[in-house]
């Protein structure tokens, strides 16, 4: 786990600032590299007086230079390590591979930031081919793996990364970013250079990005609690999406999906992304299935065990966490780390269940009391962790804290369990509605628009909240179907919040576009496909990766592996659906000697006391709500007043404190008029 940065020029006119540029983002990374860092110049750059004078404090053996074609695109690669696998020197990145040319230089180099977990089995694949390698770690693999398979490398990989690398003899950049976008990468793009790195923040500290605000990243944060890639809150500075290449070079940029969930799954004995035509009769059997699923998922928790630093997993007590560590102790010869955060509000506490695990499964357990005040007082921290907008990510940041406190450098956690195996209520309700929603699409768009005010009407009457995200319903698409389930505040509410004209509004405030395996043949597909890539990849993934690394802590996703989240996501849903049952298929796969006291529960979910905790803050100060701005202050007073009534849910009053915290940080304050000026 590391933080990347770097600059390509396509003119190959790298000067002393560009070095100081990256020098900069580096710096302002350095908690997600605490262990080492290194950088990648050419040799003839390397070479002048400032650069060396530049260099010389930081300590020269942290250098590595290449010689690039003549007259040719040219990169400086940059990274802030924190070391998992081999520990040693050789281990730092950038690291080049193991072809040479004739006179001795790398044919490439390769910055990278994550893990990959089958790094050992494709070592051996790469060794046997006669490919030699000066460390134990997995980046070695990647930029080997490149002088063997060029661009396909990627298929191979079994993880999660976000990697650039240079090829020198083609003088070109390649950029990838792992499937679920567990690993970030951003950049921005001109005609003279393209310049990268793993924070939006760390593109703006290097000098050469200006953080000029972009009025789209509000509109849809405040409409989806996030900010949906490829869009974040500067602008022209976008993120690389999940499952992409980007190569830069002579002829450009090109941006190229090399992976899609909605691809037919991989099946028992099938080479990862390469599997054929979607074959039902390798689903013939419920047993089947279940004895795969269960292959798969011990396959996943086996590798992600991978680390030569101290490892636990974060344990609250519910089937997703439980199932990691009941499966990774069939792996461990010693007993497992896990953590717990605790609390006095008895209705938030999971405490029981937790300790009713670690106790079967003989952990090490520690477990951390978190209070109202403390995590007031930790406020300033936890914004000052995010990189981008989020109603998310508290949580992550004091379970990360605990990890830290505990003395570990890697976590597992369950993340990814509930949108694979349709642990959410909105997927049984999505089951139940795919007969109605196709009658509802059939009816003139009047019709529609009057059954959704009399409905909305009827909802205010009675006192209910939420009756206004009904009007999603008036365009009848599964993503609105969606948007009425996830959405935060509706598009009619983001207008007058920010005091748009009708034509702004259209013009930043689109749905969320037509996602890849959008039009599945099942409404509850349809839903996963949407829940992975802008629930859990704009905002789960994002925040736990941001949180976790505040604290130089490496998140784990087992949920996540690739060739898992292919074959149950293939599977038929009647595996997936039992009753009142919460993820059967997971379930059937953990056996009968998983603990019945976790599954047979009501579902909480990693929750906070955030509710109460957020509304006695405000109850005692009003300054703890001091709107952007950006915001109209009647609308977000309206907000703020509803939430201490009961009226409006919390996360839409801590939306509005996000954004301010963002607006001040990073816009100066700016009013909604500078902010959303390129609309006029």
């Amino acid at each position: 786990m590391c933080g990347i940065a770097g600059i390509f020029r396509f003119d190959g006119e790298l000067s002393p600032p560009d070095v100081e540029a990256v020098l900069r983002m580096l710096d302002a990374q350095v908690h997600r590299g605490p262990d080492d860092w290194g950088i990648l110049l050419p040799a003839s750059l390397f070479a002048r007086d400032e650069v060396r004078r530049l260099l010389q404090a930081r300590g020269m053996d942290h250098v590595s230079t290449y010689q690039p074609q003549s007259r040719q695109p040219a990169a400086i690669l940059g990274s802030r390590r924190l070391s998992i696998l081999d520990l040693s020197e050789h281990g730092r990145m950038p690291m080049g591979n193991a072809v040479l040319d004739a006179y001795g230089n790398e044919h490439a180099w390769v910055t990278h930031n994550g893990e990959i977990y089958n790094c050992r089995e494709l070592r051996q694949e790469l060794e046997t081919a006669g490919y030699s390698f000066d460390s134990d770690s997995d980046t070695e693999v990647i930029v080997n793996g490149y002088g063997r398979w060029g661009r396909d490398l990627v298929h191979r990989l079994r993880g999660m990364f976000a990697f650039a690398l240079l090829d020198r003899t083609t003088s070109t950049l390649l950029m990838a970013r792992d499937r679920f976008g567990i690993k970030p990468v951003y950049y921005q793009h001109n005609p003279s250079h393209l310049i990268f790195a793993s924070e939006v923040r760390a593109l703006v500290s290097s000098g050469l990005v200006k953080a000029t605000p972009e009025p789209a990243a509000t509109v849809r944060f405040l409409q989806l609690g996030s900010v949906p890639a490829p869009l974040t809150t500067v602008k022209n500075v976008f993120a690389l999406p999940a499952g992409h290449t980007l190569v830069a070079g002579n002829n450009g940029v090109k941006i190229d999906r090399y992976w899609s969930m909605s691809e037919p799954p991989a099946v028992a004995g099938g080479p990862s992304d390469r599997s054929g035509p979607y074959e039902p009769g390798k689903y013939a059997t419920e047993q089947q299935v279940i004895a795969h699923t269960a292959k798969l998922f011990d396959q996943s928790v086996s590798q992600h065990l991978l680390s030569d630093v101290p490892l636990g997993i974060f344990l609250s007590g519910g089937i997703d966490s439980s199932a990691l560590v009941a499966v990774a102790q069939k792996f461990r010869n010693q007993p497992l780390t896990t953590l717990s955060i605790v609390f006095d509000e008895p209705e938030y506490n999971e405490a029981v269940y937790s300790r009713l695990v670690a106790d079967k499964y003989h952990t090490e357990h520690c477990e951390t009391r978190l209070t109202s005040t403390e995590l007031i007082a930790e406020m300033p921290n936890v914004f000052a962790a995010m990189d981008q907008p989020t109603v998310d990510g508290v949580n992550s940041y004091f379970i990360s804290r605990a990890a830290k406190q505990a003395g570990l450098k890697v976590v597992l956690s369950g993340l990814g369990a509930d949108e694979l195996f349709l642990g959410y209520g909105h997927f049984k309700k999505a089951r139940s509605l795919s007969s109605p929603m196709r009658w509802w699409q059939k009816l003139p768009g009047g019709v529609r628009r009057g059954a959704v005010s009399v409905a909305q009407q009827g909802g205010k009457f009675a006192g209910r909240s939420g009756s206004e995200k009904l009007s999603y319903l008036q365009d009848a698409s599964e993503a609105n179907l969606y948007l009425m389930f996830r959405g935060l505040f509706t598009l009619d509410q983001i207008q007058k919040l920010l005091g748009l004209s009708s034509a702004e509004i259209k013009r930043y405030g689109a749905h969320p576009a037509t996602v890849d395996g959008a039009g599945e043949s099942s409404l509850v597909n349809s839903f996963v496909v949407n829940e992975f890539q802008h629930y859990l990849q704009d905002q789960l993934l994002k925040d736990t990766d941001c949180m976790s690394m505040a604290h130089s802590i490496e998140t784990r996703v087992p949920f996540l592996d690739h060739e898992l989240v292919q074959y149950v996501f293939g599977a038929p849903e009647r595996f997936k659906f039992d009753g009142a049952m919460t993820k059967p298929l997971l379930l059937k796969a953990l056996g009968e000697d998983f603990p019945r006291e976790v599954w047979d529960r009501p579902k909480m979910g990693f929750t906070f006391p955030f509710a109460p905790w957020l509304r006695q803050s405000l109850e005692q100060a009003d300054s703890s709500f001091s709107p952007s701005q950006m915001l109209d202050g009647r609308e977000a007073e309206k907000t703020r007043k509803g939430f201490l009534e009961g009226t409006v849910h919390w996360s839409r009053a801590w939306a509005l404190m996000v954004l301010s915290y963002f607006s001040e940080a990073t816009a100066g304050d700016r009013s909604r008029d500078q902010a959303f000026s390129c609309a006029r």
